[in-house]
């Protein structure tokens, strides 16, 4: 099943007041006097997250994407909490954010997943602005809107065509801007893996130029409600199937003056460890969600086994053992990803006024970031791809009917998991432990496709970050 949003059948923001749900601007004025504390994140968002978990089973039977949750998380002011106070928001930390995403995953872990580029690009737009461009980025999302990506393109023996730019030099756009011109080029060609797109007011996107492939690609932000753009939901994993993702084309899409960007920067580079804290609070959540499943689950179930120790498997001891065995695991797996972004968070302080990557201070705060989130990856996935198989330990037979879908968890963890594999996160850490090797800026996919032309080369060999796993 596949859902294609155009500018005619894109659902657009609603007045989510309606909802009784609680408002971003009750948030922002009671932290009107300090930051926000855990309590009150906590409280103002539970109340969301109850309601989007209310229908998330039902939205997974039917492959419904979930556009109202969506409405709720921008009219709570879940996509502006991170926003520093100046700039609209009401400065939650880093590892506050990751414990709601933790939440929110628990609710519905398509949706942490899918906001992902909207997380990490703010993250570097908030910690060093690059002009108009950043005053931009960060008042639209103080007004509430959503930014997507589309930066991954697949080799051309799959019929797609690279995203390239025609009509104007992108190099022009400070002139144009000068002058007071607004559209500076088009861009035209097709993107998969675009996490989020469906649901998202711009997109990110990367873009080469004719005959200058090898200089890499330019960043430009576009509307994604351009009679250009075109977003399909064709990503057809076995897992995480509904984060909006797949197949988005642009034909003739105009890019404004002023929305381009740089992302080889420090506070780029760090973006993609903002990528991983938010893909490590999804797998967290996910953990979360089937801890809860099982427990309604064993509470409800009445039959048990002669050879069994208890009268009913909520009794049994080693029923427990079981769900304190993974309840354990998902605890961890909290603690360990709201530590790993208060790294991720000190290296962004770090960096700031150092604008050269090979600059010593940016090289420490990116290793320390990069091996902090890959250690907690390794460990988060691997408990919670245990947990989510070790719940079936609890329910016998009945616990795989389908109707029941205790095994999402496990499918979602998995495809997760395998977002950017695991050997190579290990791998970097074990070099970097023995031998001091500072790791990759990006996890950079490379396309060795024997059909690619020098249009494709110049596009695998980006130091674009991937998405790629929806």
């Amino acid at each position: 099943m596949t859902h294609t949003a155009t500018p005619e059948n894109t659902p657009v923001p609603g007045d989510a007041a309606r909802t009784g749900l609680p408002r971003f601007e009750e948030l922002r004025a009671a932290t009107a006097g300090a930051p926000p504390t855990d309590v009150q994140l906590s409280e103002h968002f539970a109340p969301v997250f109850r309601i989007i978990a209310e229908g998330a089973h039902q939205r997974e039977q039917d492959h419904e994407l979930a556009f109202a949750a969506i409405e709720h998380l921008r009219g709570s002011g879940f996509t502006r909490v991170r926003l520093a106070r100046e700039f609209g928001g009401i400065g939650a930390s880093l590892p506050q954010l990751a414990g709601l995403l933790v939440d929110l995953a628990a609710a519905d872990s398509n949706l942490p997943q899918a906001l992902h580029g909207h997380f990490m690009f703010t993250e570097q737009h908030q910690n060093e602005s690059q002009g108009a461009v950043s005053a931009w980025w960060l008042a639209e999302v103080a007004a509430g809107k959503i930014f997507g990506n589309a930066l991954v393109e697949l080799p051309p023996s799959a019929g797609r065509r690279p995203v390239r730019w025609t009509d104007a030099d992108p190099d022009t756009a400070q002139a144009a801007a000068a002058v007071g011109e607004t559209e500076i080029a088009e861009i035209t060609g097709d993107k998969f893996y675009s996490t989020g797109a469906i649901f998202a007011d711009y997109l990110l996107v990367t873009a080469t130029r004719p005959g200058r492939e090898d200089e890499g690609p330019i960043f430009a932000i576009v509307d994604a409600r351009d009679r250009g753009v075109a977003r399909t939901d064709d990503w057809n994993g076995f897992g995480q199937r509904l984060t909006a993702s797949g197949t988005t084309t642009f034909d003739d899409v105009p890019v404004r003056a002023h929305r381009t960007q740089e992302f080889n920067v420090p506070t780029g580079v760090l973006a993609y460890s903002v990528l991983w804290v938010v893909l490590a609070a999804t797998q967290a959540g996910i953990g979360a969600a089937a801890l809860s499943s099982i427990t309604d689950f064993v509470r409800a179930r009445r039959r048990t086994y002669d050879h069994a120790t208890a009268e009913t498997p909520a009794e049994d001891p080693l029923v427990h053992q079981v769900i304190g065995s993974v309840s354990a695991k998902v605890s961890a797996a909290r603690h360990i990803v709201t530590g790993a972004a208060a790294v991720v968070e000190d290296s962004y302080r770090r960096v700031r006024g150092h604008l050269d990557l090979e600059d010593p201070v940016v090289l420490d705060a990116h290793t320390r970031a990069n091996i902090a989130l890959s250690e907690a990856t390794l460990v988060v996935s691997e408990v919670i791809l245990e947990a989510t198989n070790q719940i079936f330990e609890s329910g016998g037979a009945s616990a795989t009917d389908a109707s029941r879908q205790l095994h999402r968890h496990w499918l979602n963890a998995r495809t997760i998991a395998s977002h950017t594999p695991l050997v190579y996160r290990a791998q970097a850490v074990g070099n970097y432990r023995l031998n001091g090797t500072v790791p990759p800026f990006h996890s950079t996919a490379r396309n060795s496709d024997p059909q690619a032309d020098a249009t494709t080369a110049g596009a695998g060999a980006t130091t674009a970050p991937t998405t790629e796993g929806a």
